[in-house]
């Protein structure tokens, strides 16, 4: 008898398990509760600004190198904006409900969003070095699509909902390449500052 007294009854087992089920689920709930709507909003500005600064590239007649330089180092620059403003105001908002950004949940997005913004950064260099930069924005938002998309899976639907947004702008600017930045600013522009708007509306501006 005191042999089958070291194993636990089955009620407790169970229990065991809707705990760590609870607590999968909580831990998932207040990682999206992190995420600050301010950076969405600022990733689109910046965006929109380099898509301006790309304009006025296209229209000075540069030489070929320089022109594709000067395209590396304006996105080079947005992109570094939108990730440091991200993980700033992310972190901010994390301390304020007791949690950190880097968690096993947050590493398990950082893994699902990797091949796809992989693929991205792999094609920019093939697109940039072909002189095919008309095509690189529906590229972009396919990859981005792609990795936020990934992203979803581990957070709640208006997430999943963007990343089907950018899938279908980037499938639909494939067919319009000649209107690729006006597309680039539509997508990472409006697409975030709306997503930004929305999820501040829901957690508030923090």
């Amino acid at each position: 008898m005191s042999m089958l007294s070291d194993f636990p009854e089955p009620d407790a087992l169970e229990a065991e398990e809707n705990l760590r089920i609870i607590r999968s689920l909580m831990e998932r709930s207040t990682k999206y509760s992190t995420f600050s709507g301010l950076s969405g909003v600022l990733a689109g500005t910046a965006s929109i600004l380099g898509c301006l600064v790309t304009g006025l590239l296209n229209e000075k007649h540069l030489d070929v190198e320089v022109y594709r330089l000067l395209f590396l180092i304006t996105w080079s620059i947005v992109i570094f904006f939108a990730i440091s403003a991200d993980y700033l105001l992310t972190k901010r908002r994390a301390a304020t409900v007791g949690k950190r950004v880097i968690s096993r949940l947050g590493k398990q997005m950082v893994v699902a969003s990797a091949p796809g913004l992989g693929t991205g950064i792999l094609l920019t260099g093939l697109l940039v070095g072909h002189g095919m930069i008309a095509n690189i924005y529906a590229v972009w938002m396919l990859c981005y699509g792609i990795a936020v998309s990934s992203v979803g899976l581990f957070s709640q639907r208006e997430v999943t909902i963007l990343g089907r947004l950018f899938l279908i702008a980037g499938a639909v600017t494939l067919t319009i390449p000649q209107y690729g930045l006006v597309a680039m600013a539509i997508a990472f522009g409006s697409f975030h500052i709306i997503y930004g708007i929305l999820i501040s509306r829901k957690d508030g501006w923090k």
